[in-house]
């Protein structure tokens, strides 16, 4: 098997390479970004398998020096054996999708200008599959309406607050570091109090930064909002009673790690000071793939009603907020784009991800 390493500006550019050296029975092994700007494909080939796919016929084997097996660990046994054969599992399906969608999709002119788009956009190759399937085979030149209805059945769009009997309704806004949440506070805040007329007040957790709580403070005496203080689940429950006139409350919690579990455990029991309170995770788009996925993964244990992505206006790479849409199964509502109170904030809805998510009409190199 012939392994080789390209390197272009963009990932289009990068799988023409690709198909230009290794022809349509290349593989590709990995993609990624370079420190200093483009991406980077590892492809191979199997010239033997391609000859006898060709009608050549498979070479005789080569006799290969085995290896001398390791000693078995101790306690190793069937459960183990189990786990490398579920490890080798995943790794042989995964390993058929990829070569699907380079053997399949990046040899055919219908879709490969797609198939690249999608894979520039850092879509998961499993879900460009799915999307992709049969779209050559409906026919038509121009596929993009098709692609995005696929696109839109996939995605998952959250609703605003749900203003039941019981008052106020409340919402607090969790997630790592750094991704904005006292900024998104505000623009909900001033969403929902400005434009939809609801009495919104304002509560923050966050006595961990310095100045924190005081920066909420300021957006509610901008907006004339009353704003709260809270440290500890009583605190927290005292702060909601207090508010019990305003229809919407929206609280503003500390940044913590993803694996920093024990203190998220501390915030998870300051939230169940006020039992309906509802969740929702905060997100920053240009967040690397996997540690999105992993930001997912610890902050579960607050049961996210929905995701919120931050810093849309930092990156043109959006494969990631559809990645963990469908594997999460958890909506998304609203969407920050900027700085500007309440200006970069809008409702997420189908149509919106899937244009971000979609080239522009004519921006497609086919060759």
């Amino acid at each position: 098997m012939r392994v080789m390493r390209f390197t272009a500006p963009t990932m289009a550019q990068a799988m023409r390479q690709v198909r230009q050296s290794l022809g349509p029975d290349a593989v590709i092994l990995s993609t990624g970004r370079l420190p200093g700007g483009g991406v980077e494909i590892s492809a191979a080939v199997d010239h033997a398998l391609s000859a006898a796919a060709a009608g050549g016929g498979a070479p005789e084997p080569q006799a290969a020096p085995v290896p001398e097996a390791a000693p078995a660990p101790a306690g190793a046994g069937l459960d183990d054996l189990a786990r490398r054969v579920a490890d080798l599992s995943g790794l042989a399906s995964r390993h058929l999708v990829l070569s699907e969608a380079a053997g399949g999709f990046a040899a055919r002119p219908e879709v490969a200008p797609l198939y690249a788009h999608l894979m520039e956009q850092e879509v998961d190759p499993a879900i460009i599959a799915e999307l992709l399937g049969d779209l050559a085979a409906l026919g038509g030149q121009n596929l993009l309406p098709r692609l995005a209805i696929r696109l839109k059945k996939l995605l998952q769009v959250g609703a605003g607050p749900r203003l039941g009997p019981e008052r106020p309704a409340v919402w607090a806004l969790v997630g790592p570091t750094g991704v904005g949440k006292t900024t998104t506070v505000a623009k909900l805040a001033a969403t929902y109090g400005l434009k939809h007329r609801l009495k919104v007040g304002l509560i923050t957790l966050d006595t961990f930064r310095i100045a924190a709580p005081e920066q909420l403070m300021v957006y509610g005496r901008i907006m004339d909002l009353p704003a709260k203080v809270a440290a500890t689940a009583a605190e927290y429950a005292q702060a909601v009673a207090e508010l019990h006139d305003r229809d919407l409350v929206l609280v503003d919690t500390v940044g913590r790690s993803q694996s920093d579990q024990e203190n998220l455990a501390e915030l998870k029991a300051v939230l169940e000071g006020v039992p309906r309170t509802l969740c929702h995770l905060v997100l920053a788009c240009p967040t690397r793939g996997a540690d999105l996925k992993l930001a997912l993964e610890g902050f579960g244990i607050f049961e996210p009603q929905s995701l919120i992505f931050t810093k849309l206006d930092e990156t043109r790479t959006f494969g990631p907020i559809l990645n963990l849409v469908v594997k999460s199964g958890r909506p998304v509502s609203y969407l920050a784009n900027g700085q500007k109170v309440p200006d970069d904030l809008e409702e997420a809805t189908r149509e919106g991800l899937a244009k971000r998510l979609l080239p522009p009409r004519g921006g497609l190199q086919t060759s």
